[in-house]
């Protein structure tokens, strides 16, 4: 028995050991894969490759398992109810510059059901192509890679075995999680190329909340001695336990928890299935890039491809399953249930439209309120593509019930030139607008159900106004107008303006204007209908000039006006972030005070705190009263800080947000402007305060502080109490 127990003990000692220079052995080979990753990434390694690709996408089960907000999330839900599957495929060629960086054209394009492809599926990052970066992806979701340089810490890596790929001797690595449950780290096995330490297979399993099996295959080019990826797999099952991930810009959960005997017995599973299959690599070649700044473009003829041109892509098994067959009576059954409806309408509708027939009605101009006009009801809208892809009509009339006047815009567009979007507008607008308030004309449209500033807003000017603008997209992240207007101002106040001798309360501004705004981080994608952000990438920078021009078409002011816009962000992680805003104006000449500046104040001038008690705005100062302060030159800074959501309820997820802004401002000939209080900015003015946003339905509260050179003596004066409301569609 003595003797067995010594024989035992010796056999484990020697195990144990080989098992430890296993271990070191496969620590050591990594830490050498990890020293030759530039020499093995062709993004490193090449000054340009290039490949063809089809990449086909296959969703099968249960619609239930399809939660969290996006309409995008709605129409793949009731997709799924009616068919039991989703099918996307595409085609395209795959460029990397080592100056352009890397894009996709896609050139064939199929989404069976749909009129056109949902084009946001194409912004989805699904799963990795190059397995050297740090993080590797699954449905925008990021996973710490064993190739990353933190691996050594993070995975237990052991030799497995030696063979053969392609003619050339690799190991076998296999990897496991340091920490069992560590949620962002893989099983699985990775082989070895001996000499060129490159990858040359790679498996990737987790099967924990999601059962996850990634597969990449590759083929040795001899010529520069690097693997590339040949084909890749995906294949995700839901468990019963939840887990979010991101498909169509909504939340995908993979899983739900049964609650009932009857839930238990239903169908469960979800599949998620991507393949793809690389061929025709060309390397350190001239490559024709294509249009600079985008990530992703569809080409017009994608959309129009023939069953003939699927067929010869397709793999012979690619539908070999009764299941996943059903999408061939997609286009059918989507359009009985209209789904394509009801996804144009909620798309339009994240902008502020409805679409009705080739009109879409313009949600923004249905009631406002202010206190010149009471109660604003009204209706606008233009024409969509449903008219005509290259002219457009748009205009609203609207009507005050306290004035009792109508107002009205009418326009006329025709687009000169598709690829760079260029639009020739001429219209006519007679209406009221905010004094001193500037506007870029490049600002990107902003939709909310109400506008908070305007509701507060007391003084107001009369204008008529006819003009003519041109928009061009310069290219993708650079967008451009230039307009040229005359208007003719009347006063509701008894403000006169006077630059020299003469006495104006009607006067005719005749204005031309260049505005522009670069988003130069920023990743676009263009498809046949049009230009799409497909992520925001900080800073963006505008840009603006107007010169009024005397003497033309009557005009009676020469002046000159520059204003420009930085806005940075910084997102971590945990989801916290940190927002900066930098604006300033400055102008010169005889510039009446309807259009000068102010630092969008937004207190009501009303005594008590509680009567003061309105909506905040988004960039507005909440303490600094309307009418108090005026500009000719000002400078405006705002840093906003997001605290990570408290989680609460599952419902329930308020943020916490740290405001803290500053305006520094000048006017001179401060005489000119009569019959009106005007207050200056040269001490600097500041305001901190808090908002703790999102508590029900969009609902929040604020409170904000003035303090510094610009504190009243009144404790009340300086605070302000009031809603916030951020409804995101």
């Amino acid at each position: 028995m003595k003797l067995f127990f010594c024989i035992l003990l010796a056999f484990s000692s020697a195990f144990a050991a080989a098992q430890q220079k296993s271990t070191r052995e496969a620590q050591f080979l990594i830490e050498k894969v990890l020293l030759s990753t530039k020499k093995n990434d062709p993004t490193h390694q090449l000054n340009s490759f290039k490949y063809d690709a089809y990449e086909n996408l296959k969703i099968s089960g249960d619609p239930e398992a399809l939660t969290g907000p996006g309409y995008k999330k709605t129409e793949l839900r009731k997709t799924l109810k009616k068919t039991g599957v989703f099918f996307a495929e595409k085609t395209s060629q795959h460029i990397y510059d080592e100056t352009e960086g890397y894009k996709e054209i896609i050139t064939g394009a199929n989404m069976p059901g749909f009129d056109e492809p949902v084009y946001p599926i194409y912004n989805i990052d699904f799963q990795s192509e190059n397995i050297y970066n740090d993080a590797y992806i699954i449905f925008d979701q990021e996973y710490l890679s064993p190739l990353s340089e933190k691996s050594i810490s993070l995975y237990n890596f052991k030799i497995e075995n030696d063979s053969l790929i392609m003619g050339r001797p690799v190991t076998k690595i296999s990897f496991t999680p340091q920490e069992v449950k560590a949620p962002q780290l893989f099983s699985g096995h990775l082989y070895i190329d001996k000499q060129t330490y490159g990858v040359a297979k790679a498996v990737f399993e987790k099967t924990a909340d999601l059962n996850i099996n990634a597969f990449h295959e590759f083929i040795y080019d001899s010529t520069y001695s690097l693997w590339f990826n040949s084909s890749r797999k995906l294949y995700v099952r839901k468990e019963k336990t939840r887990k979010a991930l991101e498909l169509f810009g909504a939340r995908l959960d993979v899983g739900i928890k049964s609650s009932t005997k009857e839930d238990e017995t239903a169908s469960e599973d979800l599949y998620l299935i991507i393949e793809a299959v690389n061929s025709n690599f060309k390397t350190n070649r001239d490559i024709e890039y294509g249009t600079r700044g985008l990530k992703v473009e569809v080409q017009d003829s994608a959309i129009n491809q023939q069953e003939q041109y699927w067929k010869k892509h397709r793999g012979e098994d690619a539908f070999s399953t009764a299941e996943l067959a059903q999408f061939m009576d997609l286009d059918s059954i989507v359009d009985a249930s209209k789904i394509t409806r009801k996804l144009e309408t909620i798309d339009k509708f994240k902008a502020g439209y409805f679409p009705v027939s080739f009109v879409d009605i313009d949600l923004k101009y249905l009631v406002k309120f202010n206190e010149y006009e009471a109660f604003r009801i009204g209706m606008g809208g233009q024409t969509n593509e449903k008219l005509s892809k290259n002219f457009r009509i748009n205009g609203y009339l609207a009507y005050g019930t306290k004035d009792a006047v109508y107002k009205h815009k009418i326009g006329v567009g025709y687009r000169i030139n598709k690829e760079k979007d260029t639009w020739l507008n001429i219209y006519k607008q007679d209406d009221i607008t905010e004094f001193a308030a500037e506007s870029f004309l490049t600002d990107a449209r902003v939709y909310s159900l109400f506008e908070p500033r305007l509701i507060n807003i007391p003084t107001f000017y009369l204008f008529k106004q006819y003009g003519i603008s041109l928009q061009q997209r310069l290219f993708p992240s650079l967008i451009s107008e230039v307009s040229l207007s005359r208007k003719r101002i009347n006063q509701t106040t008894n403000y006169q303006f006077i630059p020299d001798d003469q006495v104006f309360t009607q006067y005719v501004l005749a204005e031309v204007s260049l505005g522009a705004r670069w988003s130069p981080v920023s990743k676009f994608m263009r498809t046949p209908r049009g230009y799409q952000e497909i992520s925001r990438g900080y800073p963006i920078l505008s840009g603006q000039i107007t010169q009024g021009i005397k003497g033309f078409t009557e005009s009676n002011f020469n002046y000159f006006k520059i204003s420009g816009k930085a806005q940075y962000s910084i997102k971590r992680p945990d989801k916290s972030r940190t927002e900066f805003l930098l604006e300033g104006h400055y102008s010169v000449g005889e510039v009446p005070l309807t259009h000068l500046f102010h630092a969008y104040p937004n207190a009501p001038n009303k005594d008590e705190i509680l009567q003061r008690f309105s909506v905040a705005g988004t960039g507005s100062f909440e303490t600094m009263y309307f009418n108090e302060f005026f500009s000719d030159k000002i400078t405006i800074g705002q840093i906003k800080h997001h605290l990570v959501p408290f989680h609460i309820f599952s419902f329930l997820k308020p943020e916490m947000v740290l405001i803290s802004k500053v305006a520094w401002g000048d006017l001179d000939n401060a005489q000119r402007h009569q019959n009106v209080t005007v207050n200056t900015l040269e001490k600097g003015y500041f305001e901190s305060g808090f908002e703790l946003n999102k508590l029900l339905f969009g609902f929040g509260l604020s409170a904000s502080y003035r303090y510094g050179a610009y504190h009243l003596p009144n404790f009340a004066d300086n605070l302000a109490l009031k809603f916030t409301f951020y409804l995101e569609l």
